[in-house]
């Protein structure tokens, strides 16, 4: 199946565009996170340092794709081009990204829950995508550009699981964050109430950016082919997810300073919300 320079390019060059412009956004956030007053673990600052550095790396890396295909191999038939090692190496890099910000997430419900299940689960299915990722970053530079970003040949499979696995954490997570708080907030008080409903609207709005984007994905690299849009949006993709987790993170500066107290629900084994990782166990109070 033939692509031609427009349908390979165009979408790429949007998407370069768009994660840039998400790039922007996330340093200010960083910045602001790395700023405010918080009591997180040394090890969860590490990681989320970590994870926007790799989210540079990989706008770094979509640039490069886009200046190799567009400059260097102008001349060149596309299908005699070879994929440029830069675009294999962003799929596993993006994985990583992926997967490490569904930890983050399935870590809070785990300290929220104190239970296994579900945050195994995620664990599982986030462990799954960064394998996927890194397989098709091992597998592509092998190709040639028209069968690597036209995802109906014999790796379909593994673009269809990859997209839907993320697309299913993301909802699964939510999800599951969002009825554990929502069994303790009837008992609690009027004030207390409003604020569960805040965190658990902004819960739902980070789990539902970046799983609709991903199922958006993987519609659109089955259904529209022979194009590359669902490159475009992959590479728009990735650095949403660290930038809805800061969104998220950096929220909880506004729910501390509009209350100018801790609140506290009951949750079976009694939680309250802080600033560190958001939940801790601790005795009730505010509810009856």
């Amino acid at each position: 199946m033939s692509i031609s320079s427009a349908q390979a390019f165009g979408a790429i060059e949007v998407g370069v565009v768009l994660a840039a412009l998400a790039n922007g956004v996330l340093a200010l956030q960083v910045n602001r996170y790395f700023h405010k007053p918080g009591k997180d673990p040394l090890f969860l600052k590490l990681l989320i340092l970590f994870i926007w550095l790799a989210t540079v790396a990989h706008l770094f890396l979509s640039a490069a794709v886009l200046y190799i295909l567009t400059i260097i191999n102008y001349s060149k038939p596309i299908a005699e081009t070879v994929l440029p090692v830069a675009l294999p190496a962003g799929a596993g890099l993006g994985a990583f990204i992926h997967s490490s910000v569904q930890s983050i997430y399935t870590y809070r419900l785990h300290r929220l829950t104190d239970r296994w299940l579900f945050p195994v689960v995620c664990w599982t299915l986030s462990a799954y995508i960064l394998g996927s990722g890194i397989t098709y970053s091992v597998i592509s530079p092998t190709e040639l550009i028209g069968a690597a970003l036209i995802p109906s040949t014999r790796w379909n499979w593994l673009c269809f699981s990859y997209y839907s696995t993320a697309a299913g954490v993301d909802i699964l997570i939510a999800v599951s964050t969002c009825w554990t708080l929502a069994k303790g907030r009837d008992d609690c008080l009027k004030e207390t109430r409003q604020l569960v409903n805040r965190i658990m609207l902004r819960i739902v709005q980070t789990g539902v950016a970046t799983s609709v984007v991903a199922i958006c994905t993987l519609i659109v690299s089955v259904t529209s082919q022979p194009s590359t849009t669902w490159i475009g949006l992959y590479l728009a993709l990735t650095p949403l997810y660290p930038m809805t987790l800061l969104a998220l993170f950096n929220g909880r500066v506004g729910v501390k300073e509009s209350e100018a107290r801790i609140v506290e629900i009951s949750v079976e084994s009694h939680i309250y919300f802080d600033e560190e990782v958001g939940m801790k166990s601790a005795r009730t109070v505010g509810c009856r």
